[in-house]
């Protein structure tokens, strides 16, 4: 199995690419240069592989929250690919990747937005694998600062650093696109694949303060 990852809700793209189980990643030098090098990092890290794009068997995206513009970027190039080549398009949830191979009881996916807003998703071990416990939703800071499960954190380093300071049991972790293509990998096996006209990235101002 051939998979092109892309993960491009963050500022910095990186291209990913699971020949078999075989994986390989590339990343972009340059900040907010999505549009610019998706194509040239896809390119060369198919032809590294000594493949072409027609032996790609999917496509794997992360599919936000994230940055407006880098998720509409790579999310409009999985789709050209797909379609020209006919083969599916496999989106992962930015929450999802974020906490990808933890074996907690119970945790949260918490990514940040702007000011005193963040976005929190929470998740429990059930029959022996992470199951969501609801729909991502906005949250402020204030009760961030109340969460008592474990988090694992996605943003700026100084804000992650001042949640830390409060004696939270938070982990930062970075966005990576060899957990797109893992977590992909099981979709794909599993038939979770979205059909073109269905795919929509969630942006970080999808969400309502509540």
């Amino acid at each position: 199995m051939n998979l092109l990852g892309i993960e491009s809700s963050s500022r910095k793209l990186s291209v990913g690419l699971m020949k078999d189980n075989d994986f390989s990643e590339l990343h972009s030098e340059k900040i907010n240069d999505t549009a610019n090098s998706l194509p040239i990092l896809s390119k060369k890290i198919i032809n590294n592989a000594s493949l072409i794009f027609e032996d790609l068997d999917a496509i794997c995206i992360s599919a936000g929250p994230g940055s407006f513009t880098g998720l509409r970027v790579g999310m409009s190039y999985a789709k050209g690919i797909a379609m020209a080549l006919d083969i599916p398009i496999v989106p992962v949830s930015t929450f999802e990747s974020i906490i990808e191979d933890q074996n907690i009881q119970k945790l949260s996916s918490l990514i940040y937005s702007h000011g005193k807003t963040f976005y929190i998703c929470d998740y429990s071990q059930i029959d022996g694998q992470l199951r969501k416990l609801h729909e991502p939703k906005s949250i402020l800071k204030e009760n961030v600062l109340e969460l008592s499960q474990n988090i694992f954190f996605n943003g700026p380093l100084n804000v992650f650093e001042e949640l830390e300071s409060k004696n939270l049991k938070i982990e930062f972790k970075e966005l990576s696109v060899k957990n797109i293509l893992k977590i992909a990998q099981k979709n794909f096996k599993l038939l979770k694949t979205k059909s073109l006209d269905n795919l929509v990235p969630q942006y970080v101002g999808d969400f309502e303060v509540k």
